[in-house]
């Protein structure tokens, strides 16, 4: 499928999906209060496994499964490996913040789409990596003074999750944009199912959720993070890959530092100069790589 501009209605599909996802770093926080990480993102992931089942058998016959490689790449830097890092990451940096340093999405998109897969690079998109990564950097080295709490390391868990988002959009964008949306997602985790349920297992996240006194609500938590998250999230942003560019649909992260920021800010999360500045400077920077 060809890429073309952008619509009107491609334009409300990418602020519907900010909002969804916007509101998952709230959840992801909410969750790793009762769940260990691992056990939080297997949860995440196995039940994402179940409710794909039905979609993948109703598209089993239009999947090309000779293409497992990149269908692989989808079920884990799509989803399972940045899943796990902003679970570990929100055990120490503050929802707002996650949700601020996702943006930087488009950027390694960009870079590593100039890199591997042959995407053009213009001088106003080297400027707009640049001014984007500096944006982000002013974020890591100064969130816990005054404004959104956390550390470098743990901040540097959620940009190493934007590479994996960017892997993803690319690799979808160069192999799988002739693939219906729906079978691209449920195909993926078909392939690696099995290995989320034994690493549910293993880790102990199935005793949690019922021997913990708020086992049953931290599903409830995650099980948001997975329909809503991951699978309908997944779907539609493959839709908009496929219908515009791998740089336009990754721009529906320019959305979440807004939403992310309002959602941190109601649920007590602090936000200071710092943070604003930072902020602004991704978007400058997200901005002008997309001209």
């Amino acid at each position: 499928m060809p890429a073309r501009q952008p619509s009107a209605s491609d334009w409300f599909l990418m602020i519907f999906l900010a909002a969804i996802w916007g509101a998952s770093f709230l959840f992801i926080k909410k969750s790793v209060a009762i769940f260990t990480p691992v056990q939080m993102a297997m949860w995440r992931m196995v039940l994402a496994t179940v409710v794909y089942i039905p979609i993948a058998l109703t598209f089993w016959s239009k999947i090309d499964w000779k293409r497992w490689k990149p269908l692989v790449i989808v079920a884990f830097c799509g989803s399972a490996i940045p899943n796990f890092f902003f679970a570990v990451a929100q055990q120490h940096v503050d929802s707002s913040l996650a949700g601020v340093l996702n943006s930087l999405t488009p950027l390694f998109t960009l870079l590593i789409g100039a890199s591997f897969f042959s995407m053009e690079f213009s001088r106003d998109k080297i400027l707009g990596v640049t001014i984007g990564l500096s944006g982000a950097l002013i974020l890591v080295l100064f969130n816990g003074k005054g404004g959104m709490s956390g550390n470098a390391f743990f901040a540097f868990l959620c940009v190493l999750a934007t590479v994996c988002y960017a892997i993803n959009a690319n690799t979808v964008n160069r192999h799988l944009r002739d693939l219906h949306p729906a079978g691209i997602a449920s195909a993926a985790f078909m392939i690696t199912g099995l290995l989320f349920i034994a690493g549910l297992w293993y880790s102990g996240g199935w005793q949690v959720a019922w021997q913990h006194p708020d086992g049953l609500k931290g599903l409830g938590f995650i099980f948001y993070l997975s329909a809503i998250g991951t699978v309908l999230g997944s779907i539609l942003y493959f839709i908009l890959l496929q219908r515009t560019s791998a740089i336009f649909a990754t721009s529906v992260t320019y959305l979440l530092p807004v939403g992310a920021l309002a959602i941190g800010a109601l649920d007590g999360e602090s936000i200071g100069q710092m943070d604003l500045i930072g902020t602004g400077i991704i978007l400058l920077g997200v901005y002008l790589a997309r001209k």
